[in-house]
């Protein structure tokens, strides 16, 4: 574009300098922007896993309930895969957990054996934990 805003006959496109400032600060955005967006979808992730695990724990003492004996619920040792037989369920990418005092047993009078399961992803925790007494799910946040 000539100095006055108007385009001539030979002026009438953008220069290469001017697309190369375009895509250079494009990328620059992008480079400080991505990893903020990845650790927010991580973050979402555990948050969503955290709330799925306290969901199928308390589905597995109302199925011990209702079937009349014991549910296990155990964590998988790589961290990914968790519930009980014939309904097993996987983490999210980048998110795990681990039993603390291995699995949670689930008995038909409602009672459990109690326990916990970390729910980790990157720096970020939640303990996912069981009350012994009368088995109600409970959500800690470190």
């Amino acid at each position: 574009m000539s100095a006055t805003g108007r385009s001539g006959r030979g002026d009438a496109g953008t220069t290469l300098i001017e697309a190369l400032v375009v895509v250079a600060i494009t990328s620059l955005v992008t480079m400080i922007g991505f990893p903020r967006l990845q650790q927010s979808l991580l973050t979402l992730s555990e948050h969503q896993t955290t709330a799925t695990v306290a969901a199928r724990l308390r589905e597995a003492r109302a199925t011990a309930i209702l079937n009349d004996r014991p549910i296990v619920f155990a964590v998988s040792a790589n961290g990914h895969l968790y519930g009980w037989r014939n309904a097993a369920a996987a983490t999210g990418p980048g998110v795990y957990l681990t039993a603390v005092g291995g699995p949670i047993t689930f008995y038909s009078d409602g009672s459990s054996s109690g326990g916990a399961i970390w729910v980790t992803a990157g720096r970020h925790s939640n303990l996912v934990g069981v009350d012994a007494a009368n088995a109600a799910v409970g959500l800690w946040r470190r």
